[in-house]
């Protein structure tokens, strides 16, 4: 008989036959870099002075002007674009979350516990990076809260990660919905381009994160 491996996945490692384990799954390798690339984006645009006139600046104002529907605003489509916004906010994401974990199956629970997760991770790293950069939201005279990231768009693309993993065939989809929530931010005149980008990418790296770390963060108990 031919000499054969067994591959098992246990505790997000990789184990041979003979019970040595054999180091992190592919998968979970490959996702480093791209976390990588996102945090370093993320830091170049916030080390921009956001009030400053460069090349991002002009970029969002001038994308800005073609998408926000300046009044009087065009209906239906300004309705449905508040309609859409809304499944970005954290009632929507944290009400997904507490519906999963109180009546679904155990399957379904995991998954509320994984969106709860990544709706923390997102909202802490958001606030952190809203305060640090302080930018102003496009239609506001003064700061109030600030624009930077987008909020709705980083919980729109965390839960949509998570989702997209549990579900693979509803990914797409899922991010498509994400991809209009952060789009609708812009239309109703609340966040600039760079805004709604960078919400995107954060979203999806603690997203990634939190899935992929799920052994540890099913492990306790909430």
């Amino acid at each position: 008989m031919g000499r054969h491996k067994v591959w098992n996945w246990v505790g997000g490692k990789q184990w041979g036959g003979s019970g040595q384990a054999l180091g992190m799954p592919t998968p979970y390798k490959k996702s480093w870099p791209r976390l990588i690339y996102v945090l370093f984006f993320c830091c170049l645009v916030t080390g921009l002075d956001a009030d400053a006139e460069n090349f991002i600046t002009r970029w969002d104002e001038s994308l800005f002007e073609r998408v926000y529907d300046a009044p009087p605003h065009r209906e239906p489509m300004w309705t449905l674009m508040e309609g859409i916004t809304e499944f970005g906010h954290y009632r929507a994401v944290m009400g997904l979350s507490i519906l999963l974990m109180a009546y679904g199956d155990e399957s379904h629970q995991e998954t509320g516990r994984l969106l709860s997760s990544a709706f923390l991770g997102t909202g802490l790293v958001t606030f952190g990076m809203k305060r640090l950069v302080g930018r102003r939201r496009p239609l506001d005279e003064t700061l109030g809260n600030p624009s930077f990231p987008s909020g709705h768009t980083s919980l729109a693309f965390s839960s949509a990660t998570i989702l997209g993993y549990r579900y693979p065939k509803w990914r797409v989809p899922l991010y498509i919905g994400a991809g209009l929530v952060g789009f609708s931010r812009i239309y109703l005149g609340r966040h600039y381009a760079s805004d709604v980008v960078v919400g995107a990418a954060l979203g999806t790296a603690v997203g990634m994160l939190v899935w992929h770390k799920q052994t540890a963060l099913l492990r306790w108990e909430f």
